[in-house]
């Protein structure tokens, strides 16, 4: 019986999918059929509750809009957070000893014309008391942009440099600073875009701090659609092989610039690496209602998540805490 090359090539394609698990015998002589990936899933958060809404004059009709947490047992207090306002007016230091109940600093704000602060301990082996900042400048210009600060005592900063200088017309801003545990290696990752129909998200990567300044950019994603504000944040044994995964939160608005709007949301995306393949989650948004700017931590095995939520009551912006158990 005479075998035709066509069919030949179907047989061999589809004994690999059987051993590839992509399809059954039962399948033979029909369309392969390969299943959809099973997408991660990401932690169970708690209800949201609302934090630092104890206004201080300086802050004027802006509001705290982000926060980045360091476990640093200071002057009484375990845990110091910064925190930037909605617009690009100043940030300011708050400190806590639970990870919920925050006091604002007497002497805030820290400095003038920042936005979204992101602070890292321990990034320099030979002085482990400076902390590292990246902060956005020029926040609301078309030319913001970011740059590194250093500090010993956490509240007198100085200026080393830009991390990513001023490009006319672009935005560059929402920056993250991240330690990946497992190379040693630092990572930025940051907005760039117009806030009209043109978004990425960038990661740059070194052995250094202060190396991030010169690294070459990766665009880990591009769209037309609104998604900025990413944070990382590495969770050990989290998938079910118990490999660690990379979770990477951000912002978005599904139909920003439409007449339907969404409002704003967070979606997490996951990967097996820092830099790597992001893929959303199940269950995305992972938070709705007009919630954004989740920066993402974990201490002393348990997850704490600090996000913005607009109160259209109000129309202004507060912080919220979500907590949620790590394996």
């Amino acid at each position: 019986m005479k075998t035709s090359f066509r069919s030949m090539l179907f047989s061999v394609v589809a004994a690999a999918a059987i051993v590839l698990g992509l399809a059954s015998p039962a399948l033979a002589g029909t369309a392969l059929a390969v299943p959809a990936p099973v997408l991660q899933n990401y932690l169970h958060l708690s209800a949201p509750q609302k934090i630092l809404d104890q206004a201080q004059p300086w802050e004027g009709d802006q509001q705290p809009h982000t926060l980045s947490v360091v476990q640093l047992d200071r002057d009484g207090y375990k845990y110091w957070g910064w925190y930037g306002l909605n617009q690009g007016r100043g940030m300011g230091l708050a400190r806590s000893n639970d990870l919920i109940h925050w006091t604002k600093y007497d002497a805030n704000p820290l400095w003038k014309n920042a936005r979204w602060p992101s602070v890292l301990k321990g990034a320099d082996p030979a002085h482990p008391d400076i902390l590292y900042f990246a902060i956005t400048r020029d926040y609301d210009t078309l030319t913001s942009h970011i740059v590194l600060a250093k500090s010993i005592d956490g509240v007198h900063l100085s200026e080393v440099g830009n991390l990513i200088k001023p490009v006319t017309g672009q935005r560059n801003q929402n920056p993250n600073l991240f330690h990946d545990p497992l190379s040693g290696k630092f990572f930025l990752t940051f907005y760039r875009g117009n806030d009209q129909d043109h978004f990425e998200i960038i990661s740059k990567s070194a052995r250094s701090i202060l190396g991030l300044a010169i690294a070459p950019e990766k665009v880990l994603m591009r769209t037309t659609q609104t998604i900025a504000a990413p944070t990382l944040l590495y969770v050990p044994n989290a998938d079910a092989g118990n490999k660690g995964i990379y979770y990477l939160a951000t912002e978005v608005y599904p139909g920003r610039y439409a007449t339907e709007k969404a409002g704003w949301q967070v979606k997490v995306f996951s990967s097996d690496k820092p830099d790597g393949h992001f893929r959303p989650v199940a269950g995305n948004p992972v938070q709705s209602g007009e919630r954004a700017c989740l920066f993402q931590f974990i201490f002393h095995d348990k997850y704490y998540g600090y996000q913005s939520h607009l109160d259209h009551a109000t129309d202004k912006w507060e912080m919220e805490v979500l907590t949620a158990p790590v394996q």
